[in-house]
Order: structure tokens, then sequence, then C-alpha cells
């Protein structure tokens, strides 16, 4: 292994030493980041459910709640949680 720049020679160890586990790492922190955005999207836009819209705004929110009932299946099936 050739060092060109010694800066970085922790990084190149600790990628040796510890690549499958920050890996890993890596693929948990991008699952609990998806399933918390979608929990957080779902939560925000039913709170809404209950106010007093007008008939375009009642459409648009229609389809929000449309997409975010779409998009769970796949989040949950890429991610391993159920939402």
């Amino acid at each position: 292994m050739l060092i060109r720049n010694w800066s970085d020679l922790k990084y190149e160890i600790a990628d040796k030493l510890f690549g499958k586990e920050l890996d890993e790492a890596y693929k948990q922190g991008i699952r609990i980041g998806a399933e918390f955005a979608t929990r957080q999207l779902s939560f925000e836009v039913n709170l809404k459910r209950n106010l007093k819209l007008t008939k375009t705004e009642l459409r648009g929110y229609n389809h929000a709640i449309a997409a975010i009932d779409r998009t769970k299946p796949e989040i949950a099936s890429k991610t391993g949680r159920t939402l």
C-alpha cells in the first residue's frame, strides 16, 4: 500500500480494520433515517386532517395522503420496518 496523502492514513487504517462495521452502520443510518422521515411526514399530513380547506387545498391534501400511502410499503420493504 503506497500512501500518497499521509493525512488520510488514519482513514485508510480504519477502513481496513472496521470496513464491514462502518458499512453496516451506514446502511442502518439510511434505514432509520427513511423510517423517521416517513413517520414524520405521515404524522404532519394527518395532523392537518381536521382543518377547513378550500376545494383546491383539499385536492392537494388528498394527493399528499395518497403519495404517502403509496410510498409506505416501498419504504417498509427496503428498510425492513413497518410504518
